[in-house]
């Protein structure tokens, strides 16, 4: 088997490869549709992707990019990563649109104890940024 993978096949998993969230946010389309294992609703728009892209490198160590696989216009593309010491592996699929921006992106994260400790820590950021969340009666 190869080693680990240095740079992505698309624009948005070579971003990712660099931990550059201005690169991340520029491969991402305006109206942007962002599915988050710590968050219910799905999130929109690029504004809101700039933030989380934000959190993310200011509390992830730098990403691995370990793989991706392309087929048309969707991509997985899984990573390593670490949160406070917790060692994550994570994992993207990502649909791009005929522009070759991604139109939609959904997150995910494993083990369990990482999971938790990013909902804690992200989840925390994001109460800060758009107020609590809204738990239906």
């Amino acid at each position: 088997m190869g080693g680990p993978v240095t740079a992505g096949r698309s624009r948005f998993s070579q971003a990712l490869a660099a931990f550059d969230p201005v690169s991340i946010v520029a491969s991402l389309s305006d109206d942007v549709t962002i599915r988050i294992a710590v968050h219910d609703e799905p999130l929109q728009g690029k504004d809101t992707a700039a933030f989380l892209f934000g959190v993310r490198t200011l509390e992830l160590t730098p990403f691995e990019l370990s793989g991706e696989i392309v087929e048309g216009d969707t991509s997985v593309v899984w990573f390593k990563t670490s949160l406070r010491g917790q060692r994550a592996e994570g994992l993207n699929v990502v649909t791009c649109q005929s522009d070759g921006l991604v139109g939609e992106l959904a997150v995910f994260f494993r083990p369990l104890a990482a999971l938790t400790l990013i909902a804690e820590v992200i989840g925390g950021h994001m109460e800060r940024q758009f107020g609590p969340r809204k738990v239906p009666p």
